[in-house]
């Protein structure tokens, strides 16, 4: 389980009149409460109170199985152990063979590797920038964006603007021609949730580069994608080259080097700046999905889909993003077969491949499900982070979603209960055209964009507690759709 802080869980023991809580609990240490098994003492409590409704005593269970015998940690360990796990990488080779075995380990009636294609592009080992017009020159601390072309072994050295937005470069027009761009839009804080601040500023690092090249850009930098205010690790992620736009190379500043760069600037706004990039793109290589199930007793060929993605970017392993969705549905299958808890329906883990490079994996597994036939009747994305759990998105009709939110009492023991309309994720939009309501997990976000794609993103970000509970809760919910439906 995963409260929303200590001090809440701490007084919801004290609510239930826990004597063994008050007895032996450090009241400074969340993580305590898992070892001393008081977690299991508030399960059995909250279950108290609606005795005769059966599947308060699968939620029960379910909260005791995933935090006494939960494996989502450990996974965690191992998948991250291997290391980034760029699609078309070595790495993405190793976890899909980690994927699989692990699968298998957990009891699934079924496990297979579904083939996709996945583009297949390279950091390489230089990754520079530095003000080159000042006495002395001023590093820059840059990653590349994927799939960014690279420079040549000089580097691209030119003027710099800088900008807050698309439309400022399509309004300065040839004015940016033979010059750097660089996009200074900040995200912001933005509470519980930063996804909108995230969703706000997103678009310069999307279709920044070809905005740029199309009024003469020779290359653009952009403002990492984190509202840390002054951060010194530059935050990566994927842009869109236009078809028929000049391909120019494409860079993220840290916080602290976009403040810097930014001062300077306003002192000196002929300053050149020198960008080395040895990225390279390649041709794209086969790889794969990996699919598990617990099959269904009665409906076996309805799925209830619970999945994340495999791939992960290179700066780090891969911790939040999203290492913790893809071990968080393996618990999933995992605890309820430990369980011998078999729903109705069949409930099917995905992990998909090559998400952060469009969805190419999830794009390949809709139309192979569209091919087959296959019936979706809802399908459950993790890919938030590990943070404390707060509930889950719902994408679908007005009636879909009030279903979805009946289930909210059995959630409410995970702090999981707010049910909201809108929801799903990248990999599972492209089963929504064809009927299954879209589900995304939601945690607490208010850090998420601290590690998101950043060299941050191991797995000392992730609190046990947290994962467990957001495992609990996908677990838990997987479990009512697939035995309950709508």
């Amino acid at each position: 389980m995963a409260c929303r802080d200590s001090r809440h869980f701490r007084s919801s023991l004290a609510k239930f009149g826990c004597k063994r809580y008050q007895e032996s609990m450090n009241p400074t240490r969340l993580s305590d409460v898992v070892r001393s098994g008081s977690f299991i003492v508030l399960a059995l409590l909250a279950a108290r109170a609606s005795a005769d409704d059966p599947l308060v005593d699968v939620t029960r269970k379910i909260a005791a199985e995933t935090t006494t015998n939960g494996k989502a940690y450990a996974n965690l360990r191992e998948l991250t152990t291997i290391g980034p796990r760029l699609s078309g990488s070595e790495g993405a080779a190793k976890a899909v063979e980690w994927g699989k075995r692990k699968l298998e380990s957990c009891g699934c009636d079924r496990v297979v590797l579904q083939p996709t294609m996945v583009p297949h592009w390279t950091r390489g080992d230089v990754e520079r920038a530095a003000v080159t017009s000042t006495p002395q020159p001023v590093a820059l601390k840059v990653t590349a964006l994927g799939p960014s072309v690279g420079t040549s072994k000089e580097g691209v050295e030119a003027g710099v603007v800088e900008v807050h937005g698309l439309d400022e470069v399509e309004k300065l027009g040839k004015a940016v021609a033979g010059k750097i761009v660089f996009y200074n839009r900040p995200m912001t804080a933005g509470g519980r949730s930063s996804y909108g601040s995230y969703g706000k500023t997103v678009d310069q690092r999307y279709r920044g580069a070809s905005v740029a090249a199309r009024e003469g850009a020779v290359a653009v930098l952009v403002r990492s994608m984190t509202s840390l205010p002054d951060d010194d690790n530059p935050h990566t992620g994927m842009l869109k080259y236009e078809t028929g736009v000049p391909m120019i190379p494409a860079a993220a500043l840290s916080t602290h080097s976009a403040n810097e760069l930014s001062k300077l600037l306003k002192s000196d706004p002929k300053l050149k700046v020198n960008l080395k990039l040895s990225c390279a793109q390649h041709p794209e290589v086969s790889s794969f999905n990996v699919i598990g199930e617990l099959t269904g007793r009665d409906l076996p060929q309805e799925y209830v889909l619970v999945g994340g993605h495999l791939d992960s970017w290179d700066l780090a392993t891969g911790a939040h993003d999203d290492g913790t969705g893809v071990v968080q549905s393996i618990e999933v299958v995992r605890a309820l077969k430990a369980l011998g808890m078999r729903p109705r329906r069949t409930i099917r883990v995905v992990l998909f491949m090559a998400e952060e490079f469009g969805g190419m994996g999830a794009e390949e597994y809709a139309r192979q499900a569209k091919a087959k036939g296959e019936k979706h009747f809802a399908a459950i994305e993790s890919d938030s982070g590990g943070f404390a759990p707060i509930g889950f998105g719902v994408s679908g009709t007005d009636q879909q979603v009030a279903a979805v939110k009946r289930f909210a009492p059995y959630l409410g023991l995970f702090h999981a209960d707010s049910i909201e309309k809108g929801g799903g994720g990248t990999d599972i939009a492209p089963l929504r055209p064809q009927g299954a309501i879209t589900i995304g997990y939601r945690p607490e976000s208010a850090h998420y964009f601290d590690f998101h794609h950043s060299a941050r993103d191991r797995i000392d970000a992730v609190k046990i507690e947290e994962l467990q509970g957001g495992a609990a809760a996908m677990t838990t919910l997987a479990y009512l759709l697939a035995e309950k439906g709508l």
